[in-house]
């Protein structure tokens, strides 16, 4: 009988193994990510700033999250054989190196991860001269996952193409004078103070909310205009619930007043205090997802857990009528955290 039980509970252990090794064997572990962007200078000039390695730091979508990330270089690092690694507590450990230059107009690479996980993939950049002063830049990267990765696949090459959007907007802003781009700050966790303010409720789709944003705001800001003594901050949202499946959203345009407004025409709200991870971006709003993306993908580095019900913050610093670049425009965001 003992015999008979310690067989049954050994093909359900077996099972339970095989069940979820089978499900993995059936996910394709290839993955391809392609990203472009228009940059307004001569191949010639992004090609040089590709190939120097040591001038990623000024760019790198990754190495912004820990500044301080340990890097070592080859003798060349700027030609075909030269390499970088990169070795931090957050970002992981890992080799870029340059396989092939093709004149101006494509460099090969191979980039080998050694933490979290081991990989290697293949990347490659691609410079196509638009006209005389606009270079089109692909920067490609395709690998596999490891077998017990697999159902990360997808995910990967997600994380992995909004990462070259962010990389290839902050290049522009390296390359190009005047050009637009993005420039993030990791600030830490902070206890968000109580507020009081005036709103303007809205649920739906990301284009609706656009025109939506653009209404209400427009319409809090008058209010502003005309009742500055009555105001305790800059205008914000608040973000009840974000599907990003259904790309459906529930928030609150708001302006924060210092007390009880009467006979307003919005609907007046109280905001507890809370305790919340601050990401700072300086840049266009056009650049919003990616900091909400940033701002996720620092918390997972640093092994922050979010809390996923609580409402999060996007908070607008400054007028972007009153600044001379959207270079300049500040725009906070508040992740709530346990």
């Amino acid at each position: 009988m003992e015999s008979a039980m310690a067989t049954v509970l050994i093909v359900i252990f077996v099972v339970i193994l095989a069940v979820p090794l089978i499900y993995l064997s059936t996910l394709k572990g290839e993955f391809i990510v392609s990203r472009s962007l228009a940059i307004g200078v001569a191949r010639e000039q992004v090609f040089e700033k590709i190939k120097d390695f040591k001038s990623w730091p000024e760019w790198s979508p990754w190495l912004m999250h820990e500044p301080e990330t340990r890097l070592e270089y080859s003798d060349a690092p700027n030609q075909q054989g030269g390499w970088y690694s990169w070795d931090g507590e957050t970002v992981g450990a890992g080799r870029l190196t340059h396989l092939k230059f093709s004149d101006s107009n494509r460099i090969e690479q191979k980039i080998e991860f050694l933490r979290p996980f081991k990989s290697v993939s293949q990347v490659w950049w691609e410079l196509e001269q638009l006209d005389d002063s606009n270079t089109l830049v692909r920067w490609n990267m395709s690998g596999s996952m490891p077998f017990l990765f697999r159902f990360m696949t997808k995910k990967i090459a997600e994380y992995v193409g909004k990462d070259y959007d962010t990389g290839l907007a902050m290049l522009r802003g390296v390359l190009e004078p005047g050009a637009e781009y993005p420039s993030f700050s990791f600030e830490g966790i902070v206890e968000l103070p109580a507020q009081t303010a005036l709103t303007i409720p809205f649920e739906g789709d990301l284009e609706t909310m656009k025109t939506a944003m653009a209404e209400g705001f427009s319409k809090l800001g008058e209010f502003a205009a005309e009742n500055q003594q009555l105001i305790s901050g800059c205008p914000f949202t608040c973000y009840h619930e974000v599907d990003l499946q259904t790309i459906y959203f529930k928030c609150d345009m708001a302006l924060p007043v210092k007390q009880e407004v009467t006979q307003s025409g919005f609907k007046q709200k109280h905001f507890p205090a809370g305790r919340y991870y601050k990401t700072s971006m300086k840049g266009s709003y056009q650049f919003l997802e990616l900091a909400w993306y940033q701002a996720y993908s620092h918390l997972q580095m640093q092994k922050i857990k979010p809390q996923k019900k609580a409402a999060s913050f996007e908070f607008y610093e400054n007028d972007p009528n009153e600044v001379g670049h959207t270079n300049e425009i500040v725009t906070s965001i508040y992740v709530p955290v346990k």
